[in-house]
């Protein structure tokens, strides 16, 4: 199994279990993503989500299955599956090279899953979103932090064209970081008052207040801030840069 396929069970599973079809939002891929880096194997996420389905058809009728409509309620069941699947491991290989092999992937593998070319148009388009925004936000002058991630996408692109393999996890890492710091920069030219009004409407969202009820407040914080990355992206027209948006 590689990389990505981590992902894509997860949420078909949780589909399947539900019992109709809901679109994942993207704070509950970043669920998907806080379990895989914790080291949560594939088997144990999908007995977890088995777990917490089971126990909700019990205690609900056939008419409110529909109402599960976050992964996160599924939370909890997974972190106690994984805990008990550490404990029956004790004595055995070490977490970190278990999960890996577990998740479906080792910290060299490589895949072409989504193919070169398919890779490429992705970082061509977020090369030319980038470049749209340096010309219409900042006339006057310019931004470091983003021509840095600029020049660096460039070099991914060239790598990644001229590479005689694609390392889509290796890749998914560095546009991670890339992302970081676009967001946190562009965050910077956003004005307090439209951040509190984001922040109210993080307040109402529904996914988020399911979130603020079943994670540790860490775990919800990082939630919080992911909604305000899209709120930030969607403001100046960039997509996340992630192979997943792909």
């Amino acid at each position: 199994m590689n990389y990505y396929n981590y992902f894509t069970e997860i949420e078909e599973h949780f589909i399947r279990r539900r019992g109709k079809h809901l679109l994942v939002s993207p704070m509950d891929w970043h669920l998907i993503a806080s379990w895989r880096n914790a080291g949560v194997p594939l088997n144990v996420a999908l007995r977890g989500i088995d777990i917490a389905m089971d126990g909700y058809f019990a205690r609900q009728s056939s008419r409110s299955v529909s109402r599960v409509n976050s992964l996160c309620y599924c939370h909890d069941a997974v972190m106690e599956a994984y805990a008990g699947h550490l404990e029956t491991r004790v004595g055995e290989a070490t977490p970190e090279s278990e999960t890996q092999t577990d998740a479906g992937d080792s910290p060299n593998s490589n895949d072409e899953e989504f193919g070169r070319d398919t890779v490429l148009a992705f970082l061509s388009e977020k090369i030319s979103e980038i470049e749209s925004l340096l010309t219409k936000q900042y006339e006057c002058g310019s931004s470091e932090n983003i021509e840095r991630v600029l020049s660096r996408l460039r070099e991914i692109a060239l790598d990644t064209q001229s590479g005689l393999k694609l390392d889509t996890e290796a890749l998914e890492r560095d546009l991670g970081i890339l992302d970081d710091l676009l967001c946190r920069e562009l965050m910077s030219f956003i004005s307090d008052e439209e951040k509190e009004v984001w922040a109210q409407e993080a307040k109402k969202d529904k996914i988020l207040k399911i979130y603020k009820k079943q994670l540790p407040k860490e775990s919800f914080e990082k939630m919080r801030e992911n909604f305000s990355r899209d709120k930030t992206r969607k403001k100046f027209h960039i997509g996340e840069l992630s192979l997943f948006r792909i």
